[in-house]
């Protein structure tokens, strides 16, 4: 058996979703598969996005929490931000790298991370806090 990931993200606004995406992750329209859903390349893995009505309480009921792996965490941190991301906790240095938390506009949580040599093979999985 063999399994695929296409990651899907929840926005209120097709036009503002795909423009925020490529303007922030430098991701490029692949095609328009209906009105409210379109599928964008340039990832690893397929990235479509769906429009959906705002949950009211988004941060425990929106559907997207995705991490981005960069090689340059300050200027994907800047790139996004000036396409419209907040960022909502400052750099974080751990021993597998540097992670940096954001919003998009459609209050979608989203972490940019810079794995440092060994990346996750670091982890101490006694130290949990790590």
């Amino acid at each position: 058996m063999t399994i695929h990931v296409h990651a899907y993200i929840a926005v209120t606004d097709m036009e503002r979703g795909i423009e925020f995406y490529c303007r922030a992750l430098g991701l490029r329209l692949r095609r328009r598969l209906h009105k409210d859903w379109a599928e964008l390349e340039g990832a690893s893995t397929p990235i479509f996005l769906l429009v959906r009505d705002r949950p009211a309480d988004p941060i425990h009921y929106w559907t997207a929490h995705l991490d981005f792996l960069t090689d340059d965490l300050e200027a994907a941190a800047n790139q996004a931000c000036e396409a419209g991301a907040v960022l909502v906790r400052k750099v974080q240095e751990r021993v597998w790298g540097r992670m940096a938390n954001l919003m998009d506009p459609f209050d979608n949580p989203f972490d940019l991370i810079e794995l440092a040599s060994g990346g996750y093979d670091r982890i101490d999985y006694v130290d949990s806090e790590r």
